[in-house]
């Protein structure tokens, strides 16, 4: 009974992190977008998501849950948080199957409740604690049939995993570390390979159910994205060590003082360490090179080092899109604490996660901005905007931001034109077009191609528009600059 309470207690403590100042931030870029694909139709959801870098299901998810309990900035937020809830069924029942022990069981849920990642995570519009989720559950019902055959198992594995892996693409890292621990299954085990050949039809059926998504996924991931660069090794590695501090501090930790900063790089580097250095003794002395709990290690190992590998190529923020390892990192670092050291080491390290993650919250519930407050900038529109303005936004995805002010205030705004995907294509635009008499023009300098940005007074001037006012926003990621012109008669 005991261990019960406490079991709930983690849970509701977990809840009451997510939810509290869940309104505070107002919807960035990405979740605008999340709202934005959700309005179209399932046909427009996969159409638009095609020619996007994620698979649509979350789209999917989020506008069935939209559908039921609306797209208020607190419901679409809290379908995240309800994910991450929920992923803890998951990470109780591997811990169980892994440790059978109680208190272990509840340090792991315990961290996982104070994570300040996840919690950012929890907070945002975005697919990451559905792929958590669905990850938690591809490996929890992976062991599962490998260990005992069943219809049951074999389905629900089957389920997990094809929703994870269209949900997201690193959700394939997790579906290949399982393939690589299914082969050295097989080959090491030397017998009860009736339940691995189960495995692999389950994942040939996942294979040909994603065979269709598959052209999509091999041409987004050839194309790339261009606001990704090349890293070199040492940069990549910088970029490793990173997702530690990220996980127990939340990137807002480089907006603090020069004493976070520095604290943040000697989490880094000691978890760094202390992973390599547990590693190599876990594997020292061994007769075989993997047996019992070693396969929980390379969930996270696996993963981690091939998203590195393609960072390389790529620049990315591991914290975010390895966010789904956050259980696994626990995991390991719980496994290595108790099998290769001391009690006392154990009872240490532990304190000092848990007091170094509250304060990742402590940071996290202090800044009280997310990327690009478009609030502010739309305040500053309505108190300029004169009946008949049209609004240009460049890039369009700032039109978005204000369609959803527009509906979800009393606003005389009009929703934004789009006359083409740049500023040239709309420039053309007002050329042509003689009846526009006002005009509110938005430059986001995020944008990749903000050529004549700097010029645009100039060239309005050319074309006969007068600036009547105008107010620069410096937030992150860059700067926003919004311009009002009245034409000359």
């Amino acid at each position: 009974m005991k261990t019960k309470l406490i079991f709930l207690f983690i849970f509701l403590l977990a809840a009451a992190l997510r939810i509290y100042n869940i309104e505070q931030k107002n919807l960035w870029f990405d979740e605008i977008f999340s709202w934005h694909i959700s309005e179209g139709s399932i046909e427009q959801i996969v159409a638009e998501t095609s020619g996007d870098i994620h698979p649509p299901f979350y789209y999917l998810v989020l506008k069935l849950w939209i559908s039921f309990f609306s797209d208020s900035i607190f419901s679409m937020r809290m379908l995240s948080v309800l994910f991450g809830l929920l992923s803890m069924i998951f990470i109780f029942r591997i811990s169980d199957k892994i440790f059978k022990n109680n208190s272990v069981t509840i340090v792991v849920l315990l961290l996982y409740a104070v994570s300040p990642v996840n919690i950012y995570y929890s907070q945002e519009a975005r697919m990451l604690n559905l792929n958590l989720f669905l990850c938690a559950g591809s490996v929890y019902y992976f062991y599962e049939l490998i260990s005992k055959t069943s219809f049951k198992n074999g389905m629900l594995y089957f389920t997990f995993t094809l929703l994870a892996i269209y949900t997201h693409y690193f959700s394939l890292l997790i579906f290949f570390t399982e393939f690589l621990i299914a082969l050295i299954f097989y080959f090491t085990k030397g017998k009860d390979k009736k339940n691995l050949i189960n495995f692999f039809i389950s994942a040939a059926l996942i294979n040909l159910f994603y065979a269709p998504w598959y052209p999509v996924f091999f041409s987004q991931s050839a194309k790339g994205q261009p606001w990704r660069t090349d890293q070199t090794l040492i940069q990549s590695c910088l970029n490793a060590a990173g997702y530690f501090k990220d996980v127990f501090l939340s990137t807002y930790y480089a907006f603090e003082n020069s004493f976070f900063i520095y604290f943040a790089n000697l989490t880094g580097i000691v978890l760094t360490i202390f992973i390599l250095t547990s590693v190599i003794l876990n594997f020292k002395n061994k007769k075989k090179l993997f047996s019992g709990s070693d396969y929980l290690i390379l969930f996270f190992i696996v993963p981690y080092v091939i998203a590195i590998l393609i960072s390389m190529k790529q620049s990315i923020l591991l914290s975010r899109y390895l966010s789904i390892l956050i259980p696994f990192l626990l995991f390991m670092l719980i496994y290595f604490s108790i099998k290769l050291y001391s009690k006392k080491f154990y009872f240490v390290f532990i304190a000092f996660l848990i007091l170094e993650s509250s304060l990742g919250i402590y940071i996290l519930n202090n800044n009280n901005f997310k990327n690009n407050d478009y609030r502010r900038i739309i305040t500053y529109i309505e108190n300029n905007f004169n009946k008949g303005d049209m609004i240009i936004a460049e890039p369009h995805f700032m039109g978005w931001s204000i369609n959803y002010h527009i509906k979800h205030n009393l606003s005389d705004l009009t929703p934004p034109v789009v006359f083409g995907w740049d500023l040239g294509m709309q420039l053309d635009s007002v050329r042509v077009k003689k009846d526009i008499n006002g005009i509110c023009f938005i430059t986001d300098y995020s944008s990749l191609g903000r050529t004549n940005y700097d010029s645009l007074p100039q060239i309005m001037t050319g074309l006969g528009y007068s600036r009547r006012s105008f107010k620069t926003f410096y937030i992150l990621p860059e700067k926003v600059r919004v311009d009002f012109y009245s034409k000359n008669f």
